[in-house]
């Protein structure tokens, strides 16, 4: 049996007979993957991962706990979580040409050029999360002060929360802090559409997905912020668990070939 896992900056999410899902603070993920190995007969194993991944190692997690693959004692596949879950919607949608940008814990992106993942020279195409945007008053964690991350994602808002003594929701929020989030979101889709020339532009993550009045919000204002040759399809993911989906995707393909 092979297994597909999907480690974000919150949770941990399996499948086997049915998705499930731990915190990641509550577990030891080498420990936790090793059991379900042994438990299951596992063969082979892929990983998505909510970090910066080449060549079956971790370079950096921001927002996730780094673990060691190699210490599974299996086969596996590393890949970053946002390039999954580009696969799964760029098959969910069946387009060749697809950017997800997702506003999660962190703030990421996957591109799908001719069918495939668009991958830069040590895979780390698409960290939009990490570009520089304004300065904060606290540091990323990728140890920058000026990501656009920490504006356009789930744990900046609730960095500027604790600054600013706010709610950390974005429905209830204190006004600075939800009209910082909507424009940094803005570029960040002005700035994908531009660079990737995308079929189509799927916004997902655990923000977004908790907030679907975004999707309105960037499709009425994105023609101030692309040029207007850039802009093109702009939906709401309707996968659940996409990065998993997309881990799933990678051992199939690889069984294929």
């Amino acid at each position: 049996m092979n297994l597909a896992v999907d480690i974000g900056g919150t949770f941990l999410r399996y499948d086997i007979g049915g998705i499930k899902k731990v915190k990641i603070k509550n577990i030891d993920i080498e420990k936790f993957l090793k059991d379900l190995i042994k438990k299951y007969n596992i063969k082979k194993i892929a990983i998505s991962f909510a970090g910066q991944v080449n060549n079956g190692e971790i370079l950096s997690s921001p927002n996730a706990k780094k673990f060691n693959p190699k210490n599974l004692g299996i086969p596996y596949i590393l890949e970053n979580d946002l390039n999954c879950a580009a696969l799964a919607e760029s098959n969910y949608f069946k387009s060749k040409f697809l950017v997800a940008l997702y506003s999660g814990t962190g703030l990421g992106s996957g591109i799908i050029e001719e069918g495939k993942i668009v991958r830069g020279y040590k895979n780390l195409a698409g960290e939009i999360g990490h570009i520089p945007y304004k300065k904060a008053p606290f540091k990323c964690g990728c140890g920058k002060d000026n990501c656009i991350e920490l504006f356009a994602s789930g744990s900046g808002i609730k960095k500027w929360a604790k600054f600013l003594g706010c709610n950390s929701d974005l429905k209830t929020t204190c006004e600075e802090i939800k009209k910082n989030y909507e424009e940094a979101l803005l570029v960040a889709v002005a700035t994908s559409l531009t660079l990737f020339n995308p079929e189509i532009l799927v916004l997902g993550g655990g923000v977004i997905k908790n907030n679907p009045y975004l999707l309105d919000l960037v499709k009425e204002n994105i023609k101030n912020y692309a040029p207007k040759f850039a802009i093109s399809k702009i939906v709401l993911s309707e996968i659940e668990d996409a990065s998993l989906k997309g881990a799933k995707l990678l051992l199939k393909e690889e069984n294929e070939t």
